[in-house]
């Protein structure tokens, strides 16, 4: 795996690989997203991918279109392409997340709201 240093913690890559799915052909990305204490990524929305946030560790918070709902462990959520969204850490320790999106594309992020806009 890949390790990806940001500012609110780090992202792993663990699989991408060229799928279809019914009739689109793309690529399936899985990374592990872990969000330092307190921390936040940024308010975004994809283009294109749509991805599904899994819960594997901590107490998190996603802000979807202005919504904002606790995410429990074991749990997960989609965010269809377009969906702006965020996901905070609001515990003590880190959070884990599985991130799954199709189609995969990296370059693929609209920030509207960066709180480490600076540190980038």
């Amino acid at each position: 795996m890949s390790r990806i240093e940001k500012p609110w913690g780090y992202e792993e890559q663990v699989m991408i690989t060229q799928v279809d799915i019914g009739d689109k052909p793309g690529m399936l990305g899985v990374r592990k997203l872990v969000i330092d204490a307190e921390e936040m990524t940024s308010y975004s929305f994809h283009d294109k991918q749509a991805d599904i946030l899994y819960l594997e560790k901590g107490d998190v918070s996603i802000r979807k279109e202005g919504d904002i709902k606790n995410l429990e462990k074991g749990n997960a959520i989609v965010v269809r392409s377009g969906e702006k969204h965020q996901i905070q850490n609001i515990g003590g320790e880190v959070a884990e997340l599985l991130e799954i999106s199709f189609p995969y594309r990296p370059e693929d992020i609209n920030r509207i709201e960066d709180p480490y806009e600076e540190k980038r």
